[in-house]
């Protein structure tokens, strides 16, 4: 029992709270140097050569001034310490304009390379930063993926870089430090109101499970079959509804050219950095899955006059694989799939997992904030189970959202429950016309 009592007092920490750095003392300024080492082609691509960084102290503060770049990092070695006893890291960092900042935490056994194992052994906080000061604030040990660990070893290293620096710009980082009190971060509670319906869902997953008892077992259709259905549908609107008119909403088709789509990839954990960073705004296809992996969409519905009469309207996304992964079949047990509209004018090939445009940036990662002027409203504007290769959804209170007048079009992410996966699915840039994204509108013009 004794010796019970002596180790687990060995393992907390002497106290509260340390320091890591004395930036006012100038042998810990003198310890940074420019990350910039000979790395295997695999290595972290954020390793590459970037423009130096200046280093010197500021009234305790470690001021670095940027020359550009995609990600300069500053680093140092610090004595091999098991950072276990320890909480919760935080530190100040004051910048002059929107911007993300961040620090990485290296143990005996990290690795620089790419992937999911070596990303995971390094510890990583992002944080997007406001003009002025800024508290940075996480945890140590949040979970398996994203932790400092016992079996990596001690900490012995410690880095802070930036996004896409302007040159000439500085940061001050400052009372960097470790703290040993155990807290937990406020419990976020999101609720989504489920357009058409009186319903309001925590998210996509609980709109699934409170809709598989309807799915059926989807019945396989061609682009060509859907929009025929669609356009007898709409014949039959026009016996009520003389004036109505049908819009097919495809770029390449009919001289439309107002869609536009981009996907990112804002999965954890923050040491994704290159993979959060990428815009992938001209490629052909890419994946739409979980709200962490899906695409953004916008189609310009400017053509159909506002406060017109919307009667009908359906989305149509292609898959793009030929084959359906066998955990991830629509074919086999209930899916649930949710339109959610942006509140950002998000650039096509400058939106990524944390700018909507060049040096603009989303309040959180991939735009997950909810609060105040969010990035992306709490709506679900469509919803409906996958159909396979050829997919559709009733997209009518879409329409009607956007072309009401009160909310401004900045588009949409089509994002799913997991059960259903399009590891590809084709995008506007899709060589054959009949397999880019569309809307079919049937409508009663208000002019």
């Amino acid at each position: 029992m004794r010796l019970m009592i002596i180790v687990l007092l060995a393992a907390i920490p002497p106290q509260e709270e340390r320091r890591l750095f004395d930036f006012g003392n100038p042998a810990d300024v003198a310890r940074w140097s420019n990350l910039s080492i000979e790395v295997p082609a695999e290595a972290d691509r954020r390793i590459a050569k970037e423009p130096p960084v200046k280093i010197e102290a500021a009234d305790g503060a470690l001021k670095l001034t940027f020359a550009g770049g995609r990600w300069p990092t500053v680093t140092t070695e610090i004595p091999g310490e098991d950072w276990m006893p320890w909480h919760r890291f935080r530190a100040e960092v004051t910048v002059g304009r929107p911007c993300l900042v961040g620090f990485t935490a290296l143990q005996e056994k990290s690795s620089r390379k790419e992937g999911w194992e070596p990303v995971v052994s390094r510890w990583t906080k992002t944080q997007f930063c406001v003009p002025g000061r800024n508290e940075v604030s996480e945890v140590l040990h949040r979970n398996d993926w994203q932790a400092i660990v016992p079996k990596l070893g001690k900490v012995v290293r410690f880095e802070i870089f930036m996004y896409a620096p302007r040159p000439g710009e500085e940061i001050r980082v400052e009372n960097v430090r470790l703290l040993a009190k155990k807290d937990r971060d406020p419990e976020v509670k999101r609720e989504f109101r489920v357009a058409g319906t009186e319903w309001t869902v925590s998210g996509v997953k609980e709109l699934g499970e409170k809709l598989k008892g309807q799915w059926r077992k989807p019945e396989p259709r061609t682009v060509e079959e859907l929009e025929a259905e669609f356009r007898a549908q709409h014949e039959k609107l026009k016996a009520e509804h003389p004036k109505a008119e049908l819009a097919v909403l495809r770029d390449g088709e009919g001289g439309y050219s107002g869609w536009k789509d981009a996907y990112f990839n804002s999965h954890g954990p923050d040491g994704m950095t290159f993979e959060r960073s990428e815009n992938l705004g001209k490629n052909a296809t890419a994946e739409i899955f979980m709200r962490h992996r899906s695409p953004l969409h916008r189609v310009d519905l400017s053509g159909i006059p506002e406060g017109s009469k919307i009667l009908a309207a359906r989305l149509i996304i292609v898959r793009a694989d030929k084959e359906f992964a066998k955990e991830h079949n629509p074919e086999e047990k209930p899916t649930m799939w949710v339109v959610e509209p942006c509140n950002r004018p998000w650039e096509e090939y400058e939106v990524n997992a944390y700018e909507y445009a060049k040096d603009k940036f989303w309040k959180a990662i991939g735009g997950q904030y909810y609060g105040e002027d969010p990035d992306f409203l709490p709506i679900y504007l469509a919803h409906g189970q996958g159909q396979g290769r050829v997919n559709s959804w009733d997209f009518a209170e879409a329409v009607r959202f956007w072309t009401s007048g009160r909310q401004a079009n900045h588009g949409f992410m089509l994002h799913g429950d997991s059960h259903d996966w399009m590891g590809r699915a084709w995008y506007r840039e899709a060589p054959s016309v009949k397999d880019r994204p569309a809307v079919l509108v049937s409508y009663v013009p208000s002019r």
